[in-house]
């Protein structure tokens, strides 16, 4: 718990002359708005002498500390405001920029839907955790000494039967609010899974239509409402359990504090001024620890929220860049593969087993083999998505560890098998790499990928959405878009996985003229499905079992009549769907 509070204030604590003239101002403003049932006594003390200057004196003050108690509470809030709005802002930017910073591994496991459930909650519970704890709570705090200060002068048996009250009922509400914690924890698992569902099926909302599943997906998110409704009522019910306790007791309370200035009344030891001074404050107090307690339960609610917000910051980069990294401006793109083996988190057996390869500069290479061989690792391992369990990766003799993982990527750039697009028009995702690309140069990256015909015959040109993750594209106009933003990154390395896997042969041819344009003068590496596309190639790596089975062109690997002429065969003849499948 320290930790996120310390988290917490860490945020605001950047601001400080911000946060120290609002807690300045919320004392003055707290204590001259908890004046009032003194100016009552001293109103009420007055009346029998008649005396009209005195009472209107005590009236003009009443006024006077009413309209500065207002103007302080208005500038509590501005100055505090001041502090929040940037501290808030920045918890947002730290947790944001710690996601993109987290490894792949991480974010092939996550939950978007969950994600963005926690940023939200985490995000509003910045704010409600600092009204509710910088305000609301010292505004009690002070109003307790405030009250203590005049009940002392009156008879300090009734401050100290206050002080009693107010101790009691926070240790029994601490009590129930750890009930609380724990049931509020509970719904927020059982909201994730809902806002999970929603969020995969919006994603995928192409699929449920193309098999009519409309249905099924309103019945499996009813299904799961089942326990969240369970997980509602059991948090739901648990504030029901604070306000009867806590009412009991403050009620009982406030009735020993009554009993006994009344009886104090009685026997002559305060007069009626004390009598209005202790019931005001009383009863105002009353309202006040209510209000306490609600903002407790909010703290706490808070607390879960932010705590879950702020643990995003405590995943471990596993990927780290180097202490000391190696700073090149220019590479020639040599790639070479020494003993390499890898396994995945989750798998027990090395995906790539002692794998050894050379790569020259400006050469073609493509790989091929079976499904789960290990070319889409190979690629994922030179980006440093993950990093070798054992040997090394090098670029122009420079072992890749020794790069920051950004110096490494701009290096390359990657035409994937499914090209993810942003919701903005054409021209932001052709320039993403580049985004300070000028309009002639995202045009001519364009052309080089046959995208550009395309693109000026549509309305708006340039400035066309595509849609969410590219929908209003073809697949084959995605590739070529990808291809393009690689294009105009100018990389010295250019990586196409499966870039054609999916493509009817128009597309395909369109795309492969497109990618045997932009080979001058780069390292091109080819994972390819399709071994149309890998004729060309200056050399073919052909992995079988995590190893290097065979290397040569393609006229050598025929001849050579081993595992890529089988492959090349199976597939020349239309049978490669029937049990070997050369994807990834």
């Amino acid at each position: 718990m320290i930790k996120v509070f310390k988290r917490f204030y860490w945020f605001l604590f950047r601001y400080k002359k911000a946060f120290t003239a609002f807690a300045f101002a919320l004392v003055i403003s707290v204590i001259l708005s908890n004046l009032t049932p003194y100016i009552y006594k001293l109103l009420v003390d007055a009346i029998p002498s008649k005396n009209y200057q005195l009472l209107l004196k005590i009236i003009l003050l009443f006024i006077g500390i009413k309209i500065a108690a207002n103007l302080f509470n208005a500038l509590t809030f501005y100055l505090g405001d001041k502090a929040l709005f940037s501290a808030a802002r920045d918890a947002r930017i730290l947790i944001f920029k710690r996601i993109q910073d987290l490894d792949f591994a991480f974010h092939v496991n996550k939950s978007t839907g969950s994600l963005i459930s926690v940023f939200k909650r985490g995000d509003n519970a910045f704010f409600s955790l600092f009204h509710d704890l910088n305000i609301h709570i010292y505004q009690i705090i002070i109003s307790l000494f405030v009250v203590l200060f005049f009940f002392i002068k009156i008879a300090p048996s009734i401050a100290f039967l206050m002080l009693f009250i107010f101790l009691g009922n926070t240790f029994v509400s601490w009590r129930l609010i750890r009930f609380n914690i724990k049931k509020r924890r509970a719904f927020n698992k059982a909201e994730d899974k809902i806002s999970g569902i929603i969020t995969d099926s919006l994603i995928n909302y192409e699929t449920v239509k193309f098999f009519a599943q409309e249905e099924r997906e309103k019945n499996r998110l009813k299904e799961e409402f089942k326990d969240w409704l369970i997980r509602l009522w059991g948090y739901a019910n648990s504030f029901r359990l604070m306000d009867i306790t806590i009412g009991t007791l403050s009620n009982l309370g406030i009735l020993a504090i009554l009993w006994i200035v009344i009886r104090k009344l009685v026997i002559g030891e305060i007069g009626a001024g004390d009598l209005i001074l202790v019931v005001s404050f009383t009863t105002n107090f009353y309202h006040s620890f209510f209000d306490f307690l609600y903002r407790l339960r909010d703290i706490a609610k808070d607390y879960v929220d932010i705590q879950r917000y702020f643990s995003i910051l405590d995943n471990e980069i596993l990927i780290k860049d180097p202490e000391k990294p190696v700073k090149v401006k220019n590479i020639k793109g040599e790639i070479q593969f020494e003993g390499v083996s890898f396994s995945y988190p989750d798998n027990k057996e090395d995906i790539l087993k002692d794998v050894n390869l050379y790569i020259k500069s400006a050469e073609s290479v493509a790989f091929v083999g079976r499904s789960g061989v290990g070319k889409t690792t190979i690629v994922r391992l030179l980006l440093r998505f993950y990093d070798v369990a054992d040997g090394k990766i090098s670029i122009d003799g420079i072992d890749i560890r020794n790069f920051t993982k950004s110096q490494l990527r701009s290096f390359m750039a990657v035409v994937p098998q499914e090209p993810l697009l942003f919701n903005n028009t054409i021209g932001f995702n052709i320039a993403y790499g580049s985004p300070k690309a000028k309009k002639k140069d995202i045009v001519r990256a364009a052309k080089m990928a046959n995208l550009h015909d395309f693109i000026r015959r549509l309305s708006f040109k340039y400035k066309t959405q595509v849609g969410e993750r590219g929908i209003k594209l073809s697949g084959g106009q995605k590739q070529r878009l990808a291809i393009a933003r690689a294009i105009l990154t100018d990389p010295k390395i250019i990586i196409f996985d499966e870039a054609t896997s999916n493509l009817d042969s128009e597309s395909e041819t369109l795309i492969q003229d497109a990618l045997w344009k932009i080979t001058k003068n780069r390292t091109v590496l080819i994972i390819a499905h399709r071994f149309s596309t890998v004729r060309k190639a200056n050399k073919i790596v052909v992995l079988d079992k995590g190893q290097v089975a065979e290397i040569g062109s393609h006229d050598d690997l025929i001849k050579k009549k081993g595992l890529y002429s089988y492959l090349w065969h199976l597939q020349s003849k239309g049978r490669d769907g029937q049990g070997i499948d050369l994807l990834k």
